[in-house]
């Protein structure tokens, strides 16, 4: 029994010991291959390899699939490895300690080639107003991100052209129209184009509105008769439409109560200003020494380089999701509570 059982083991840990050896050997064979110029059989061997590799592995698998398809000729296969490898990793790129060092040149060249010539999209989130109330209906919808590089692109919304133009290398922002109607969820597909002199490529980003309906029987927020008294301290929103048109809307906060009674000092007793005697020596009726001056100022830029440097307010909250309360004059007694979240898709290749 207890021969059996070291049998047993013994041919689970060559299994071991073979299957960890075989995922070594990848390497060693696909350095082979780029050294002897086989792109064929290096591509065929990380294409087999793929699926078992994890972390830093699987990341050099992906990132030496483009330039084997370059190597071999197939553009289309190319332009396809690049989207898979940027959608994964972005920007960051593996060392490479594995190859010759006759083969990591090129293919460092190639990468820096297309880490200039990708357009990424990255931090993508909504961008709220700081001053605006976190449950209040946006104004319209506004998207950030950055562009890792420079390129002309498009923009459609549910497949109707909204703008297009060209656009610099850092932050963006697209702003949205939003829906007449928060009455039920609905899917918007936003679809950016961007065009490089490298590639062409569509990024979809599913906007989802998700709307909740309950009940709100709160009288309050009815539409009052107009011999009814007034509501105070009433918080809401009141939209005019015609159609799907909106024509007015008006938005009412709490009402803050502000003190009536006010401290008012004193008026200053004589001899004090405002009702000192002018002083004969004033700084308005002479003039200033050039000596003092140019002391003056060489301190005040002294003073003014030991201060650290004021960084401007952002004028925009970066949020994952927005959320609000929805309430429709038609029907005032439903509440309908709405988000709005983004779904990015894989990035597809343009050809035209």
């Amino acid at each position: 029994m207890n021969k059996n059982l070291i049998k047993i083991v013994g041919l689970l840990l060559s299994c071991v010991f073979l299957f960890i050896q075989g995922r070594a050997d990848w390497k060693s064979e696909v350095n082979q291959y780029l050294k002897e110029q086989k792109y064929a059989e290096a591509r065929n061997l990380v294409e087999i390899n793929l699926s078992k590799l994890e972390n830093v592995e699987r990341q050099e698998a992906l990132a030496l699939l483009p330039y084997l398809c370059s190597q071999n000729h197939q553009a289309k296969e190319e332009k396809q490895a690049i989207i898979n490898y940027f959608e994964e990793y972005g920007n960051s790129l593996p060392t490479f300690e594995f190859l010759d060092f006759s083969i990591f040149g090129p293919i460092l060249d190639y990468w820096e080639k297309w880490k200039e010539g990708y357009p990424l999209i990255s931090n993508l989130n909504f961008l709220v107003p700081v001053s605006s109330r976190e449950d209040t209906i946006p104004d319209t919808l506004r998207l950030g991100f950055d562009l890792s590089t420079e390129a002309y692109y498009k923009i459609q919304l549910a497949g109707q052209p909204l703008e297009g133009g060209w656009w610099s290398q850092g932050p963006h922002l697209i702003q949205l129209p939003l829906p007449f109607s928060f009455d039920q969820s609905i899917n918007l597909d936003l679809d950016i184009f961007l065009k490089t002199d490298s590639i062409t490529i569509k990024k979809r980003i599913v906007l989802e509105f998700k709307a909740v309906a309950k009940n709100f029987q709160n009288p309050d927020f009815l539409v009052q008769r107009q011999t009814a008294p007034p509501v105070k301290n009433l918080s809401g929103e009141l939209a005019l439409y015609i159609g799907d048109s909106l024509i007015y809307k008006s938005t009412k906060y709490l009402e803050t109560k502000i003190p009536l009674k006010i401290t008012i000092p004193p008026p200053n007793p004589p001899g004090t200003k405002p009702y000192l005697i002018p002083q004969k020596d004033q700084y308005q009726m002479h003039g200033v020494s050039i000596i003092d001056a140019v002391s003056a100022i060489a301190k005040a830029i002294k003073d003014w380089k030991k201060k650290p440097t004021e960084k401007a307010p952002s004028s925009y909250l970066r949020r994952a999701e927005i959320n609000f309360t929805f309430i429709n004059p038609e029907k005032q007694e439903i509440k309908t509570e709405v988000n709005i979240r983004m779904k990015p898709e894989k990035a597809e290749v343009e050809y035209y």
